[in-house]
């Protein structure tokens, strides 16, 4: 919210002058039960005490709101605080997308990493297991590169699970 130094004051004061009224209020309800029904301070309703407590707190806080700068300084908008918002952002734009043009491969590049990726495919360990109807061997998910997805041959296959565990050789040489 943007307020001018005279509206902060004067709702600094509101605030104030609201929360005396409300520990008056309070204090009269505690006077009244002493002085009028003659109880003790015990006696008197705690509900009255919370409140009296609250409001002394409140105006407490509310003096100190300028020292913690919830009040200190007043954010006015004129047309140059809001021209050099705009050109910040603008720049900080700019910079993200240096940044990703910096970053940003080739087409040709991502054609010769998909073809690494497709020939390590091929590669088979030898000692590897391939169960029926599995288009690599078993343990291929788990060694895969994080950043090649998962072949479709893979999903349906019924073995992903155990493919996908770093003990997939051991799970197929207890199955024997």
């Amino acid at each position: 919210m943007i307020f001018t130094k005279s509206r902060l004051v004067m709702l600094k004061a509101v605030w104030i002058i609201a929360f005396i009224i409300s520990s008056i209020w309070f204090l009269y309800w505690i006077g009244y039960d002493v002085f009028i029904w003659n109880k003790a301070l015990g006696q008197v309703s705690m509900q009255n005490y919370f409140g009296l407590i609250l409001s002394i707190v409140l105006i407490i806080l509310s003096t100190q709101l300028g020292r913690i700068g919830i009040f200190g300084k007043p954010t006015l908008l004129t047309k140059q605080s809001v021209q050099k918002k705009r050109t910040k952002k603008i720049q900080q734009v700019q910079q993200v997308q240096q940044v990703l043009e910096g970053e940003r491969i080739e087409p040709s590049e991502q054609v010769q990493q998909i073809q690494t990726v497709k020939e390590e495919e091929k590669q088979i360990p030898q000692d590897a297991s391939i169960p029926p109807g599995c288009g690599f061997y078993l343990g291929y998910l788990h060694k895969r590169p994080k950043s090649v997805e998962i072949p479709e041959k893979c999903l349906e296959c019924g073995h992903v699970v155990d493919c996908l565990s770093p003990t997939a050789r051991n799970i197929e040489e207890h199955a024997r």
